[in-house]
């Protein structure tokens, strides 16, 4: 007999500029700021064992994230994710998982949760692991969201940017999330809440990659290879900024193309509702 199993996907998330926060309690951190989801993101394929395991295109692997979600389940789980995103990119992956294990284990295993206690089950898993602050949020609502306020269901708010387009993107590179989210942050978040207030005033996706570019630039954490594909990309006329936190260029549009690369081509992640409706 063939064992039960869920499909689910989550989209990736890019953030092109952010301001974290922190509290003693997971569900009051978090970050403001804003960034865009995209229609590549990661396929979900869960089914009850004798264990729980995680893997990624076929490959068994360790993330924190994932085992304090397994810890807290009352059966474990074998989820199987598909995707073609590289993990430490900036796309958002380890929240991305949260939502996509804890959702499916609601429906696998029949657990009372609502919307909002998955999101926040997950926004808590992600900060704990230190692996994500806005990312399970964003995730949650879909579309362009701005993180107006900091934090998981009952404390963080959203609203959006109302758009939509073509997405291009090329990673070179993973970065260590945890290792910038643990160092000195008082620029990045004095440069992030102005960018914050510019965005409020014309939220727009022009004005959002504009700005993010103007963060990735003030804040320092542009590699040279970034910096340099970047650049190209405005001097063709082009918008791109920084995914954060990684080493991934993103463009508005044709960006990328126009400038002689060869990137992942995606689009805003629309749906007619949120994922998960925390309202």
């Amino acid at each position: 007999m063939t064992s039960p199993s869920i499909s689910t996907f989550i989209p990736a998330h890019v953030s092109l500029f952010f301001s974290p926060f922190f509290s003693p309690n997971p569900l009051k951190s978090g970050s403001t700021g804003a960034g865009i989801t995209l229609s590549d993101g990661l396929t979900f394929t869960t089914s009850p064992s004798n264990k729980s395991s995680l893997t990624i295109n076929g490959s068994k692997v360790h993330m924190e994230v994932a085992n304090i979600i397994f810890n807290s389940l009352p059966s474990p789980l074998h989820v199987e994710a598909q995707t073609k995103l590289p993990l430490g990119a900036g796309f958002g992956l380890s929240g991305a998982v949260a939502l996509g294990i804890i959702s499916s284990a609601k429906a696998l295993l029949d657990l009372p949760f609502s919307p909002s206690d998955i999101v926040r089950i997950a926004h808590s898993a992600d900060v704990s692991a230190g692996t994500g602050l806005g990312d399970v949020m964003s995730q949650s609502h879909g579309g362009i969201p701005i993180r107006v306020k900091p934090g998981g269901p009952g404390h963080g708010i959203l609203e959006k940017i109302s758009e939509t387009n073509r997405i291009e993107y090329l990673s070179f590179s993973s970065m260590d999330t945890y290792t910038i989210l643990s160092g000195d942050l008082s620029k990045i978040q004095s440069i992030g809440s102005e960018s914050l207030h510019s965005l409020l005033k014309n939220p727009s996706l022009d004005s959002l990659f504009d700005l993010g570019y103007k963060f990735t630039l003030e804040t320092n954490l542009m590699t040279p290879k970034i910096e340099e594909t970047i650049n190209t990309v405005i001097d063709c006329g082009g918008k791109a900024s920084m995914a954060m936190l990684g080493e991934t260029v993103i463009s508005l549009g044709t960006g990328l193309s126009d400038a002689g690369y060869v990137p992942n081509i995606c689009e805003t992640f629309s749906p007619e509702r949120p994922l998960f409706d925390i309202n």
